[in-house]
């Protein structure tokens, strides 16, 4: 076994038989020395790849284990590689190599480029920036946001991003996973995606992101919209029509409950996308993130609908021949808010949103004499098909799905004829 070059005169005497042939110095600082048979030297660290320390006579065997102590110290502390190279390369002495691993001064003495370690608010930014247009406007967008800026910003957020350690995140995700395990879920998810960015753009080596099972594993009670009867859904209607509301308002809540769209598709609904002469509601496709009022699979849908939900509509075009809008608010410019059909329909049951039509629309059909098959209902609520299902995606069901609405139609609204 090699003897370690543990002295300057060692060193000096010391002649590599093959190029980068490395000795010890001796010690547990992880420092080596390597040289070449032309006759150089240098002093290397090896943490998990060889990083160099410095050309050997110029930097002496004292400074360079300094400096290995300053990064043995500095490696236990959580800093990566990365840090260390930068480090390396901007100092000549172990006070300066600290400095420049924590971000204490810019470049050091061979590089004057901004080295600063960025924040994790300030990585979160970046990653965010780059995630954000691909995200649905809406709550699919000010979630992560929300997450941030309530649950991690206010903990970590202003912390050089290499200098967070495992530990911090576990104790700041633990009493979220106990209390709020969903939100926790979706903060344990950003959170890895910052450090893998931090580690892209070398500011890291590793990931200290704990692994979901560091957490509780709890069932959290699933909390469904609240759901409609299909047998009561006439008496809803009744309900809806003794109310205050604007005639625009109550028309609304009526093609919600015969068509199955959700509140934001039909309050944006515009006299444009509505073929009077054929009775054809057509909801265009989605083209942007930035959209509202589309459907929630982004796609094209197209119902035709009920005589007698049609002749409706024409009448409230007829009294507001200009509207651009076919629901428009009775109080301000533009379409009726969801908040007020939402706000009607919690009158009946506090329980109750808009999605409960689509369960109830789905049980009526099961009920329904003749039934309806279970793919037309899904196709009419423009449900994700699955398995065998999914083949009748490609199949036209408009003429099956225009025969549903216009037996929801007549089902909703019996007692009025």
């Amino acid at each position: 076994m090699s003897s370690p070059m543990s002295t300057d005169v060692a060193i000096r005497k010391w002649k590599p038989e093959k190029p980068g042939e490395a000795r010890s110095v001796g010690g547990r600082d992880g420092l080596y020395v390597r040289g070449w048979p032309s006759g150089s030297k240098a002093f290397y660290l090896r943490p998990k790849t060889w990083l160099k320390v410095g050309d050997y006579p110029d930097v002496k065997l004292a400074t360079a284990r300094e400096i290995a102590l300053t990064a043995k110290r500095l490696r236990g502390e959580g800093f990566g590689i990365e840090a260390l190279k930068r480090g390396l390369s901007n100092s000549n002495d172990a006070t300066t190599f600290e400095k420049v691993v924590r971000g204490e001064v810019l470049g050091g003495l061979s590089d004057q480029r901004d080295h600063r370690v960025p924040t994790y608010d300030d990585l979160w930014k970046d990653w965010f920036a780059d995630v954000e247009p691909h995200l649905q406007a809406g709550p699919s967008r000010r979630r992560p946001r929300a997450i941030h800026e309530q649950h991690i910003c206010p903990v970590i957020g202003k912390r050089p991003i290499n200098e967070i350690r495992r530990r911090e995140i576990h104790d700041l995700l633990l009493p979220l996973f106990r209390k709020i395990p969903v939100t926790a879920g979706h903060a344990l998810g950003h959170i890895d995606k910052v450090f893998e960015l931090a580690i892209t753009r070398e500011f890291r080596e590793e990931n200290p992101t704990p692994p979901r099972s560091q957490f509780p594993k709890r069932a959290t009670p699933k909390h469904h919209h609240g759901t409609l009867p299909a047998e009561d859904m006439p008496r809803l209607w009744q309900t809806v029509q003794a109310t205050s509301a604007s005639p625009s308002t109550k028309l609304a809540i009526l093609v919600a409950m015969v068509t199955g769209h959700r509140v934001g598709v039909v309050v944006q609904a515009r006299w444009e996308h509505i073929d009077l002469e054929t009775g054809v509601w057509t909801v265009p496709a989605r083209n942007s993130k930035e959209g509202t009022g589309h459907m929630k699979s982004g796609r094209e849908y197209s119902l035709r609908l009920p005589d007698g939900l049609l002749a409706q509509l024409v009448a409230l075009k007829d009294a507001n021949p200009s509207a651009e809008y076919v629901f428009e608010s009775p109080a301000t410019r533009g379409h009726v808010s969801p908040n007020a059909l939402l706000k009607i329909l919690k009158r009946y049951d506090t329980s109750l949103t808009n999605h409960g039509f689509r369960n109830a629309i789905k049980e009526y059909c099961r009920r329904a004499s003749p039934p309806v098959p279970d793919h037309i209902a899904d196709a009419f609520c423009d449900h994700s098909l699955k398995g065998l299902d999914a083949s009748y995606r490609r199949v036209d069901t408009s003429e099956e799905r225009a025969d549903l609405a216009a037996r929801l139609y007549g089902f909703v609204t019996a007692a009025e004829e």
